[in-house]
């Protein structure tokens, strides 16, 4: 039974050091600009040079700072490492918008209006690849984690071809939760009977629901008492009514906040982006060999069909991954109910990709990218 929230005014922060930046990203097809709207996390008091660097990818609809109540726990579990030698120390965490999302659909307002195809996940992937080729992580230990969309985002920025043509990885590790992604044979298989009326039941959905509030109290009012906002962390609705909503004008003209990303974008994602999962899951046939992939998924299966779960972690596509984690009492938006438990889920996870053993196996693999040293 879902028991709706009390309404607050109050905006949850989390208890981290955080600076902003805007990053590069290729235009959108047309030639029109873009940019890329992203945070770094560092705990208060960390030494800078020590620990790993988490890139962290957010879901369709959400935003970077989805992540705040994950990462907050996540750098509370990790700072007993000091005195814990089994612990991996956090050193920062990265969390970047999708072009069409959050902040950074406020940055390309002007490029994005009245065109679905303006800022596919694969624009996403090549802008994320440039930053990990940049200063702002030279020399860091990467470890990709990735939210619903945002897996499919992840394993794109690992075909830039420079790691392609140096048989490299950027990522020491990579984490996927409820990714949504399938290869060609699956859609061909079971698209029509079992995944397209999940992608219809999810367009209609954003096509007609409510996308104007008077103010940002309001709206925060609106999600705490409605499913499927009322099922969330409080803390999750909380940035949710900050992050994902900008200023507007109603059709009266008056002030108002409405959703940062286009309704075009999120209604038809899916659409527009399937090919794009296709060489998402090829990726895990292709890293799996050479970088730990593990694999969460929540145990109830409702929006990803579970054929989908099967095709991410089928065998006979050589998709062998390090592990798969099934999280009971939830399905797919376990980001949004149950930011703790990822967090707690993500930490054993990084303990297994940082142990001797993997470690050593990945000096040998994977070279400079992909150094545990």
């Amino acid at each position: 039974m879902v028991t709706a929230l009390q309404p607050t005014s109050q905006t949850y922060v989390p208890t981290l050091n955080i600076e902003s930046f805007i990053l590069p990203s290729p235009p959108t097809p047309t030639g029109k600009p873009l940019s890329i709207a992203a945070k770094r996390y560092t705990a208060p008091g960390a030494i800078q040079s020590v620990g790993i660097t988490l890139v962290m990818f957010h879901g369709l609809g959400q935003h970077k700072e989805q992540w705040e109540p994950t990462l907050e726990k996540l750098f509370a579990i990790h700072s007993s490492s000091r005195s814990n030698s089994n612990l991996p120390q956090i050193r920062e965490a990265w969390a970047l918008d999708w072009q069409s999302h959050g902040e950074s659909a406020v940055l390309n307002q002007n490029s994005l209006q009245d065109d679905a195809e303006s800022a596919p996940l694969n624009l996403w992937g090549i802008a994320i690849a440039n930053f990990l080729k940049s200063n702002h992580v030279a020399g860091h230990r990467l470890y990709g984690v990735g939210y619903s969309s945002g897996t499919v985002g992840l394993l794109l920025s690992t075909r830039d071809s420079d790691f392609d043509f140096a048989n490299k990885c950027p990522y020491n590790g990579i984490i996927l939760v409820e990714p949504s992604m399938m290869d060609e044979d699956t859609w061909k298989a079971s698209g029509e009977d079992e995944i397209q009326p999940a992608f219809d039941m999810v367009t209609n959905a954003v096509k007609h629901r409510r996308d104007v509030w008077a103010t940002r109290e309001a709206a925060l009012k609106f999600f705490m008492g409605r499913f499927p906002w009322n099922a969330w962390d409080p803390r999750i609705v909380a940035l949710f009514a900050e992050h994902a909503l900008t200023s507007g004008k109603d059709k009266e003209g008056k002030p108002c906040v409405v959703r940062s990303c286009p309704m075009i974008h999120e209604a038809l994602a899916f659409q527009v982006n399937l090919k794009n999962t296709w060489d998402a899951v090829e990726q895990i046939s292709k890293l799996s060999p050479r970088v730990p992939i593990h694999v969460v998924f929540g145990e109830t299966v409702d929006l990803m069909p579970q054929v989908i779960h099967e095709c991410v972690v089928d065998k006979s596509k050589g998709r062998n991954v390090a592990s798969i984690t099934t999280i009971p009492d939830v399905g797919h938006t376990i980001m949004q109910e149950m930011p703790d438990v990822v967090a707690t889920t993500v930490s054993d996870l990084l303990n297994k990709l940082c142990s001797p053993p993997v470690r050593s196996l990945l000096r040998l693999q994977c070279a400079a990218f992909c150094s545990c040293s």
